[in-house]
């Protein structure tokens, strides 16, 4: 997971809790730099890596969270290390404003995905063109890119949950309802 200064530090929350306890997922963090970076919600967070020693290794998953960085032009470091996860066939996940980064590095070209609107993409991503790959959902799976809405905490876990396979099909509907409707009778 992929972490900095002001990173959205719940949107990965219910993913690395379920990878680190019923997979043998190991989470590892990492900054551009690999020094400590506070989060959104004020957290201080000491990555496992930097940049330079995650780039080139093999991973399965690679998870970006939001932050308002990437509204910014920021985190421009790593366009390197994602299009090599996008070329090795290698999950990427990323949440509200980090769909920009996918984006704005081209990767969304013939790739259903969705974002924070499809005005927000293109408001914030000049050289946007993939409308027609635009879907309106809350989150998305189309080949290696998972990709939601800032909304969609719940639904972007479910996707990685379901493209895993973490969870069996009923015990994956239990928890989405479980935390969805917060375990109370319909």
């Amino acid at each position: 997971m992929f972490v900095f200064d002001g990173f959205a530090d719940w949107e990965p929350a219910h993913i690395t809790t379920a990878l680190s306890k019923y997979t043998d997922f190991q989470i590892r963090i990492f900054s551009v730099t690999g020094n400590a970076v506070r989060s959104m919600g004020n957290l201080n967070i000491t990555p496992d890596h930097s940049l330079k020693e995650v780039e080139n290794t093999d991973f399965d998953l690679l998870l970006l969270p939001g932050g308002t960085l990437w509204e910014e032009n920021g985190n421009m470091e790593i366009s390197e290390l994602v299009k090599y996860a996008f070329e090795n066939k290698t999950t990427i996940a990323a949440i509200c404003a980090a769909t920009l980064f996918p984006a704005k590095i081209g990767l969304f070209n013939e790739t259903r995905h969705t974002s924070n609107g499809l005005e927000y993409l293109k408001s914030y991503c000049g050289d946007y063109t993939d409308d027609q790959y635009y879907v309106n959902e809350p989150c998305v799976n189309d080949k290696n890119i998972i990709t939601a809405n800032g909304a969609a905490t719940l639904e972007f876990s479910y996707a990685v949950f379901d493209h895993f396979q973490v969870f069996s099909d009923k015990d994956l509907a239990y928890w989405f309802d479980l935390y969805k409707s917060a375990g109370m009778e319909s």
